[in-house]
């Protein structure tokens, strides 16, 4: 009888101890499982801020050659007619055009530039200006810019004169 007790103390001992492993081994891949799935939400994160970035850069690509921006000369494709851009500023009919995810669109001058480059654009300094806003929101967002060659027609000397800009379109987060 003695013997029997020893051996169900002894069984009961190896029960305990493995009932101590498997849960040190629980404890053990749930330390990994955690890590694993901190170490995932980061490059999540990460990858979604840089496809937020390449769809505001390909949003801006699109943008600039749209019928409201583009040139209709042949001589230039791929260029933005500034005279349309000035005359699209007072409409509060594109303000919702582009949808709300665009919190601001702006085109600028580069070069040359005439006086200050953060001069906005009006009928009466117009097109010895720096830039002109279309919608600013005035909300947080993540911008992106294209290079353009913006054109307009020179009245005084009848002819189309072509300068260096870009477009800056700011995209929220939404």
């Amino acid at each position: 009888m003695k013997n029997s007790l020893a051996n169900s103390s002894r069984g009961q001992l190896k029960i305990q101890q493995m009932a101590f492993v498997l849960v040190a081994f629980m404890i053990l891949l749930g330390l990994v499982a955690v890590f694993f799935v901190s170490i995932r939400t980061s490059t999540l994160r990460s990858d979604a801020g840089t496809i937020k970035q390449e769809n505001a850069q390909e949003l801006v690509r699109k943008l600039s050659g749209t019928p409201e921006f583009a040139w209709t000369g042949d001589d230039c494709a791929s260029c933005v007619d500034f005279d349309k851009v000035m005359a699209l500023r007072n409409r509060t009919s594109y303000q919702n055009f582009w949808g709300n995810s665009i919190s601001l669109v702006q085109v600028k001058r580069i070069y040359p530039l005439f006086g200050n480059e953060d001069d906005e654009c009006t009928l009466g300094n117009y097109p010895n200006c720096g830039k002109v806003t279309l919608i600013d929101r005035k909300k947080s967002y993540t911008s992106q810019d294209a290079f353009v060659a913006l054109c307009h027609f020179e009245p005084q000397g009848a002819y189309t004169k072509c300068e260096l800009g870009k477009i800056v379109l700011g995209v929220t987060g939404e």
